[in-house]
């Protein structure tokens, strides 16, 4: 029995999928893979670099050329050139035409249930080809892999997906995002990048509209204007809504106590993560598993999120909880990790409990053994 991957998305900035996808596949060497699958083939659009991408040497390595947008390469080039009769495709869709049985992952389904939760102007705005291709891929798929419990209710209700097809596998912080201590790289993090030693709250994730950049932004002036404090707030992340972040930290009047920067490499993601104050994800709606919420817990930075079943799932009841992502809740909830120490030292000591349970080697494990059960049925 052969294992074929999409492995698109492993190339370039690698967010969500492309880092569930690395942090899987990194973990099947020799002993994991054992007899369960004789070939696996990695296939992508262009060549990889396994200096710089860890893939296990027993893993081969596929391009298919030419590169395209990944809709495209997956059904022109992946779907039709794929001989193994097991394809794992991590990231919601399989091709029209495939030569072997699919397991997708499909992270969630709010896009079908939530839509005023997503811009016009951005690529997934286009629910007359996605959600058809989304729905028709979790039911023509072998399996379908989900990563809480929250989401698999959801992609049962969302696109009628039968209970019994559906595997949940949690995913996992990465072993490098620990607490660091005392360490001396951490005040000059926060200099590097705040341009002051001073304490601040943390954002990590794409700027799109269920992650209420810019209400945490208006909460970061109200939570200003009313405490005094010396706290700063620092946005990680890809703008792909177009966001004016400029301008609106202009207008609320917060450019000295605002940091906007984009994609950051997890040798200092790691460094801010200990180096925050709190982590703030406010989110308003989640059914799927938050990685940077993991991250945070894992490098023992205190959570603040809000108060949904995915959420819940994700963090483990280890985080200070918001009703709503609205600026009252926001101000609120950041206003009370800045004051209550204790506070902040529960939620560290939880988080950290909670994150420790899981691995990627085990998450690794448990999503080849439902790869092996679909080539089973």
């Amino acid at each position: 029995m052969r294992l074929g991957i999409n492995g698109w998305r492993i190339h370039g900035q690698r967010t969500g999928v492309g880092r569930y996808l690395l942090n899987i596949v990194r973990h099947w060497d020799r002993e994991m893979i054992g007899d369960r699958f004789e070939e696996v083939t990695f296939y992508v659009q262009k060549p990889v670099d396994r200096s710089q991408i860890p893939l296990p040497e027993n893993i081969q390595v596929k391009v298919l050329r030419p590169d395209a947008p990944m809709l495209v390469w997956e059904n022109l080039r992946f779907g039709p050139s794929a001989p193994e009769e097991i394809l794992f495709c991590p990231s919601y869709t399989r091709p029209l035409v495939a030569h072997g049985k699919c397991v997708v992952t499909t992270f969630e389904a709010t896009l079908k249930l939530y839509p005023q939760y997503f811009p016009r102007s951005a690529w997934y705005s286009l629910p007359q080809l996605y959600l058809p291709l989304y729905q028709w891929s979790a039911h023509h798929a072998a399996l379908v892999l989900t990563t809480t419990e929250a989401a698999k209710l959801d992609i049962i209700r969302a696109y009628g997906v039968p209970e019994e097809k559906i595997r949940v596998v949690y995913i996992a912080p990465p072993d490098v995002f620990q607490p660091l201590g005392e360490d001396a790289r951490l005040p000059e993090i926060r200099r590097r990048y705040l341009s002051d030693d001073v304490p601040f709250f943390l954002f990590v994730g794409k700027l799109t509209p269920r992650r209420n950049v810019p209400k945490l932004m208006e909460a970061l002036a109200v939570f200003k204007r009313r405490t005094q404090q010396p706290h700063k707030l620092m946005v990680v992340g890809l703008n792909t809504t177009g966001i004016d972040i400029a301008g609106r930290a202009r207008e609320l009047g917060i450019e000295k106590d605002f940091v906007y920067t984009g994609y950051v490499p997890d040798e200092d993601l790691i460094l801010l993560y200990n180096a925050a104050h709190a982590f703030v994800l406010p989110y308003s709606y989640e059914a799927g598993a938050s990685l940077t919420a993991l991250e945070a817990q894992a490098a023992g930075l205190p959570v603040i999120t809000v108060d949904t079943p995915g959420l819940r799932e994700t963090t483990g009841n280890e985080a200070l909880y918001m009703a709503e992502a609205e600026v009252p809740d926001m101000v609120e909830a950041m206003t009370r990790a800045a004051q209550d120490l204790e506070l902040r030292r529960g939620l560290s000591e939880g988080g950290l409990r909670f994150a420790r349970q899981f691995s990627w080697r085990r998450t690794a494990a448990e999503t080849l053994a439902v790869l092996e059960e679909a080539a089973r049925t």
